[in-house]
């Protein structure tokens, strides 16, 4: 499962290498091909320009030789010449004027480039107009041709500086040009360099993450096979896609027999059909618990034979959707001591009513005898035996208390509890009342009660009754040596549970020895130091346990102590 979705992954990766890769190509080279195509048009551009000067300076020289031939000859064939030179030297102008335009330097030497043009055709028309009348006259014609020949080096002067400055241009563009393609030429084949050392970097890790796959599943078996209860997971469909060695060994399948099969296989008939339905509702809100909490669940061996386990659910998601790991536990042997204890339990319970029911009598004749003792023989008795027959009275008592709390701890686990909606508020206060009367020999004012408001609660109420007297008496005795006693009552909510809390400042005790707080005859402090039978909190235990709860205690010694017990919402 994790292999599939990490080369998936590696291959997305891969393929979006390439398509960077291929894409970055296609850019370089399309740049390429533009600069090679402005290139190019700069090059036409350029000697469309040079051809243009060129014929301007065909189009002078033509001006040049047709009036110094009519200078010379004085042949009007020449003159057709000139009008035709001025014609052509005027079209290159234009079009030199035209290419140039995008730059200044040469659009200026343009403008001068047809001044000095027009000057020298305003020449050659004018040594028309001064031709010699005959041949001989030739002392002027060279005193012209001299004049000209330095207007027309001043064109050419100028046409030489236009020319130079294209070829420079020219240079500067091939140059950038080169400079530009061996950039994106580096680039290029760095692209492709490092898409090949990529490649193969991709190429390893996907055999690295295939290897590394292998081992973490071989892991992931070995762990399984090393849990110690049989495990099943099963997909959303409830395939069974993995079991380990404790599975075969538990249900007598072998692995293969599992595979790809329903995982009602390894459950009773009557719980096939509900649980499929039970299967669907846990896939849509998956999380860590228990399954069937509060029932007793069966398993099927592949022989047919049923037996009581306990199933804990897991979810794992996965790149191939929610998977489901069941922890299979058989719990036959554990089954059948519980069945036991109970069985012990209850026979002690029984034993214990009959003997605390038995010596009630022996008792109340311990304690009538020594009535009649100190009564009658009053005067016979000294200081030494009235102490003794007191003695006697007092632990006969004791023990008479003793007997009622154990009477009452045996019929809490017979008691049938009958739940119903209480007035918490006015419990605690009317016990708090019943507990002040039996306490009037108080200091008034000593006992500070602060009682917050208190839930409603769903409960027994005898037996919850019987909770608060016990534990508020509890909080009252056990700060007795206190000047000032300060009990707090209060309650909180925790997930589907009411929590009350019943707090004193009293003279606490040793944290470590908390868990024996709620054991029957354990107590932490002496009879000398506070009375007591040490049923009270056994009590207070039982019957928040058997109404689904849960009683533990906090304290510290000399700085008081804290009760919690919880009561599960309806």
């Amino acid at each position: 499962m994790a292999r599939t979705a990490s080369i998936s992954q590696v291959l997305t990766f891969t393929l979006a290498l390439v398509i960077i890769t291929i894409g970055s190509v296609f850019v370089i080279s399309f740049r390429q091909s533009q600069r090679a195509k402005d290139t190019a048009n700069s090059v036409l551009h350029t000697e469309e320009v040079l051809k243009h000067i060129h014929d301007f300076e065909i189009g002078i020289m033509a001006n040049v030789s047709a009036s110094r031939g009519y200078l010379i000859t004085g042949r009007d064939f020449y003159l057709e010449d000139l009008r035709l030179s001025e014609e052509l030297i005027e079209k290159q102008i234009e079009r030199l004027k035209h290419l140039t335009r995008d730059n200044p330097l040469q659009s200026r030497r343009c403008d001068s480039l047809k001044m000095l043009a027009w000057d020298r055709i305003a020449f050659s028309r004018q040594s028309t107009t001064l031709a010699p009348k005959n041949e001989n006259d030739s002392s002027h014609a060279a005193i012209m041709t001299l004049m000209g020949r330095v207007k027309t080096d001043s064109v050419r002067n100028l046409t030489a500086s236009m020319k130079a400055t294209e070829q420079n241009l020219l240079q500067v563009r091939w140059s950038a040009n080169e400079r530009t393609v061996s950039t994106l030429n580096i680039i290029l084949y760095s692209i492709l360099a490092a898409g090949v050392l990529l490649s193969i970097l991709v190429i390893h890790r996907i055999r690295t993450g295939i290897r590394r796959q292998q081992l973490n599943e071989e892991k992931f078996r070995a762990l399984l096979d090393a849990a110690p209860d049989a495990t099943v997971i099963v997909n959303e469909s409830g395939l069974i896609k993995m079991v380990n060695h404790q599975t075969e060994n538990l249900f007598g399948y072998n692995r293969n027999e599992l595979l790809d099969k329903p995982v009602e296989i390894l459950m009773p008939v009557s719980l096939k059909s509900a649980h499929e339905t039970h299967r669907g509702n846990y896939m849509k809100a998956a999380r860590v618990r228990s399954m069937g909490e509060g029932l007793e669940l069966n398993a099927v061996k592949k022989n047919g034979q049923s037996f009581p386990v306990e199933i804990s659910l897991s979810p794992i998601r996965t790149q191939e959707g929610m998977m489901v790991s069941a922890s299979v536990r058989d719990i036959t042997v554990r089954k059948a001591l519980e069945t036991e204890l109970k069985k012990s339990n209850a026979e002690l319970e029984a034993f214990t009513y009959s003997v605390s029911h038995d010596l009630r009598a022996p008792l109340r004749g311990i304690i009538g005898f020594t009535t009649i003792l100190e009564e009658d023989y009053a005067s016979k008795l000294d200081d030494e035996a009235r102490r003794i027959t007191g003695i006697i009275k007092n632990n006969t008592e004791k023990m008479g208390h003793l007997i009622d709390d154990l009477l009452a701890f045996s019929r809490m686990g017979k008691q049938e509890l009958m739940k119903t909606q209480l007035m918490t508020d006015k419990m605690v206060e009317e016990i708090i009342a019943e507990l002040s009367i039996l306490n009037r020999l108080e200091t008034p004012g000593r006992i500070n009660w602060n009682v917050s408001p208190l839930p409603p609660i769903f409960a027994d109420r005898n037996t919850l009754r019987q909770v608060w007297i016990n534990l508020l008496s509890n909080a009252i005795k056990y700060s007795s040596t206190r000047p000032q006693a300060i009990i707090s009552v209060d309650s909180y909510r925790e997930n589907n549970f009411t929590i009350f809390r019943i707090k004193d400042n009293g003279v606490g005790f040793d944290a470590q020895y908390s868990s024996k707080l709620f054991k029957v005859f354990q107590r932490l402090h002496s009879p000398e130091e506070f009375e007591g039978t040490g049923v009270g909190l056994a009590l207070v235990e039982k019957v928040i346990s058997r109404h689904g709860g849960r009683v533990w205690a906090e304290g510290r010694v000399n700085e008081g102590a804290t009760f919690y017990f919880s009561l599960p919402d309806q």
